[in-house]
């Protein structure tokens, strides 16, 4: 079970108990509540490794467009060494091989952001749920110190 169902657990445990008359304070079951929050506390770890799989996934693509893009510039220049001999082959070859590194090195350039903004975008995703975790886990612990 993922953190975020624990914490609509603890909302509707919440918003499921009696009321104190005459105030807006609830009485909560302690042991369920301590229960929930121990199960959310297992269930981090597990959002934390998504969170790794994800970076290293980023990192694999970038070596991979890296290795896309050595590959294309070591064939250019390979292309270019076999024309070489040939005075308008070679002004031919020369304009096409640059054509080819500026594609490879924009291609590479295009897959790199790519990777960073899916990356960023995960990360961004993964803080605001930590966020919302860490605020209804401190919201629990206010509710329950204030009780107490």
């Amino acid at each position: 079970m993922e953190v975020y169902d624990y914490i609509e657990q603890l909302q509707n445990l919440i918003s499921e108990s009696s009321k104190i008359p005459f105030s807006n304070k609830v009485i909560v079951d302690q042991e369920k509540i301590l229960t929930l929050m121990d199960e959310m506390v297992k269930a981090l770890p597990e959002d934390i490794k998504k969170a790794k799989k994800i970076i290293e996934e980023r990192q694999r693509i970038l070596v991979e467009a890296q290795k896309e893009g050595e590959m294309i510039i070591k064939e250019a220049k390979e292309h270019i060494e076999k024309m070489v001999d040939q005075n308008e082959i070679m002004k031919t070859a020369r304009e096409k091989s640059e054509e080819l590194l500026a594609a490879s090195k924009k291609a590479a350039r295009e897959i790199r952001v790519g990777a960073n903004k899916y990356a960023d975008e995960v990360l961004e995703q993964l803080e605001k749920h930590l966020e919302k975790i860490l605020a209804s886990v401190k919201k629990g612990r206010e509710e329950l110190n204030q009780r107490m």
